[in-house]
């Protein structure tokens, strides 16, 4: 049904299935392919213009998300001993 968990992982499918059907070396083969059109077909389902502009359908919530972004970066910057 070429629906996605969020419009994240949709760009990324939109694009691997470009590449899949030519990509580059035939983009207007890549475009016009039966599973890129259909990729294309649902993005309705992510975005869409309200009164005050574009609107991107996300997930529930990014708490989970930033929690380990921010976990990451504490790592990174060797600052786990100041968070025991």
């Amino acid at each position: 049904n070429f629906l996605t968990i969020g419009p994240v992982s949709k760009a990324l499918h939109m694009l691997t299935a470009w590449v899949a059907a030519g990509g580059k070396a035939d983009p207007d083969a890549a475009s016009g392919s039966k599973e890129f059109k259909a990729h294309v077909a649902r993005l309705l389902a992510y975005m869409w213009v309200a009164e005050d502009g574009l609107k991107v359908q996300g997930y529930n919530g990014s708490m989970a998300w930033d929690t380990s972004f921010a976990v990451q970066a504490a790592t990174e910057a060797g600052l786990q001993e100041q968070f025991p």
